[in-house]
Order: structure tokens, then sequence, then C-alpha cells
């Protein structure tokens, strides 16, 4: 009999034909660890599977195929069905190892912590990078960059690779398959209420595709949008959200406008009093998130500085006197109040339409 594989890399996948071999010659070079890679399929519709095949043949490590509908949550759970391994690494289709002993290098850093615990239930993630190749990071670059070394709700997204031991996932569960988006925040969040999420001593190269052909200001908005609606108990909007997304022309600027009108037509179906609640909870959301303007702020100074950045002077004064200011339920009831005539006036506002304007542009 084999010996068990030590872990199992599980890649979700639809149509990313791009980048399917960059992905697995990377990981062909990352080094002291055995595993293998399971690539779970959504259905994809071009030649990623086949030219995934082309390789297989001259890859270290055993590649297995997985597939089934569409989904990101029923594909990272097949992935975890088809596995072997007794720790498990989630990455994205776009994500890059630098370094060869990356993985290694996680691996042992979660084995370390290990010894102090007798359950084995650990979970660890990757330092992010965007990969902008020689163009200067950005603000809003460093600014993700620098929330995803945070061990703050919200903060702990896909990109950054989840390393799972097999005991903690037998423990919180698998996925959620219901979820058409936010599974990975889903999942994160479950794993902050019952461990800590180690930040491993590695870096992960992500791609900026989408803020690059969405637009970077259209894309976050969305995704406040998008994590407001799940953290308030409304995952059920997504669905139809997801829709909506899926419709959004490939390759072309954002428009936002059609989703605030959508989520407008959606909480107009509510009772009042669901209605009531709806804004009470997004203002709670919006509320225990305003802390990213100090940490943007604390960000800037380290910036201007040449430091590296991480929570400084600005959040720990919010976090000590502003923060146990509003976390009330006037508080929240204010946020939300600030939040609905937001939401209600962004429709007209111009930038809403830079989408539009940017796709104008290029029709013309």
């Amino acid at each position: 009999m084999p010996p068990p594989t030590e872990l199992s890399i599980i890649v979700p996948l639809l149509n990313e034909r791009e980048r399917i071999l960059l992905l697995l010659r990377m990981l062909a070079r990352q080094e002291g660890i055995s595993f293998e890679v399971i690539l779970s399929d959504g259905g994809s519709t071009d030649d990623t599977l086949e030219l995934a095949g082309t390789i297989e043949e001259s890859l270290p490590y055993a590649l297995t195929i997985v597939s089934g509908p569409r989904g990101r949550g029923g594909q990272l759970n097949r992935g975890v069905s088809a596995a072997g391994g007794e720790w498990l690494l989630f990455l994205h289709a776009d994500s890059v190892f630098p370094d060869p002993a990356a993985i290694t290098k996680g691996i042992t850093a979660v084995r370390e912590a290990s010894r102090a615990k007798s359950d084995g239930r650990l979970a660890g993630r990757f330092t992010l990078r965007f990969d902008r190749g020689e163009t200067p990071s950005s603000f809003g670059y460093s600014f993700c960059e620098g929330k995803a070394r945070l061990h703050r709700d919200g903060c702990i997204l896909g990109d950054q690779g989840f390393l799972l031991s097999r005991k903690l996932l037998e423990t919180i569960g698998p996925f959620d398959e219901a979820l058409p988006l936010g599974e990975d925040l889903e999942m994160a969040r479950r794993i902050c209420r019952n461990e800590k999420f180690l930040l491993l001593p590695a870096e992960i190269l992500t791609s900026p595709r989408r803020f690059q052909r969405e637009g970077y200001r259209s894309r976050q908005t969305l995704n406040a949008l998008l994590m407001g609606l799940l953290i308030s108990g409304h995952s059920t909007f997504l669905t139809s959200l997801a829709g909506s997304y899926e419709h959004h022309a490939a390759g072309r600027p954002l428009e936002l406008e059609p989703f605030f009108r959508h989520i407008a037509t959606l909480v107009a179906t509510l009772p009042g009093r669901e209605r009531l609640i709806f804004w009470y909870r997004i203002g709670d959301y919006v509320r225990s998130n305003i802390w990213q303007l100090a940490f943007a702020l604390d960000l800037h100074r380290s910036r201007q500085q040449g430091n590296g950045g991480g929570e400084g002077r600005f959040l720990q004064w919010y976090d000590r006197y502003l923060e146990p200011m509003s976390n009330h339920p006037p508080g929240v009831l204010l946020t939300g109040g600030v939040v609905l005539v937001w939401f209600y006036a962004a429709k007209k506002w111009r930038w809403l339409r830079e989408g539009v304007r940017s796709n104008e542009k290029r029709a013309g």
C-alpha cells in the first residue's frame, strides 16, 4: 500500500486556459514536500482540461481532475472528496509562489504550531502580494495587501491560499455550496470562530486581473456590497446578484448601476419590519468596518516614512476610543441610516457610471 499523501492541493477551475499551464508548472517547481494536485472543474467550455492533460505525464506529482456543476463551494468540496492528504491547500488558478520552498515553509509553520495542540485543528494562509510586474504598487493594492496580514473579520480571503488540516475541516464542516459568492469569506469566519488563522512565512502572488479589467474602485464597491449582504444574513440575495454578474461582459469595466438597482428591488420586496432589520444589520456591518479608515491612515503614514505598514497609531486610537463609542444600538442605527441615504443617493452619482463611460469609450 502506498504511503498516505502528505498534502493535497485543490484548485477550482472555470475556463482557465490562459493560466492552467503556468499554475501546474509553478507547482512543479515546489521543493521539499510531496503532494498531489486536484483540479476541480466547474464546466469549462474552453480547452483548460485538455491543456492540463498535455503535460500531466511530465509533472512530478499526481494530477487528478474532477468535474461537476459550476459553483466554487461545490467544486472545492468535490476536490476534498477526491483528496487523500492529511493537509489541504486551497488555491486559486491565478496563484503563484515565487519561492520554491513556499509550501514547505507553510507546512513547517503549521506543524510547529500544532505541537502546542493535541487535536491538529489548524489553518494558515500566506502573505498576499499582487503580481503587477514592474509597475509600482498603488495605494489601493498596498491597502489590500496590508489588510490580508491582519487578524480581523473580513480580512482573510481565498486569494491567500487556505492551508487546513483535514481534522479541522471535518470539525467545522465543508464549504457552503448554497453560496454563489463569498464561500471563502464564510469559511474563514468559521475557522476564526474555532481557531486562529496563522499567517504563514511565505508569500503568494495573485493576479490583479479582475481589478484591472473591472476597475479597482468599482470592484471594491461591489465586494463591499456582497460582503454586507453575506454578513448581514441576507445571503439569499447573493444568488440573484450572481445571475446579474454572470451577464456582465467579461473583459469590460464593471457597471455598478445594475447591482444597485437590483439590490434596491430586492430590499423593496421585504416586509416593513424585515426591511428595518436589513438596514440595521447593514449598519452594524459598516460600523464594524470603520476601522479600515484608520488603517488606511496608518498605511499612508507608513508609506510616507518608507515603512512596511501594519496596525499603527491611528488604528490603535480607533480601537481604544472610537470603536466603543459606536458599538451600541444607537450607533448602529445612526450608521444604518447613513448607509441607507448613501445607497439610494449613490445611484445618481456620476462615479457609478464609470463602467458605462468606459464601455462607451471602447465602443466608440
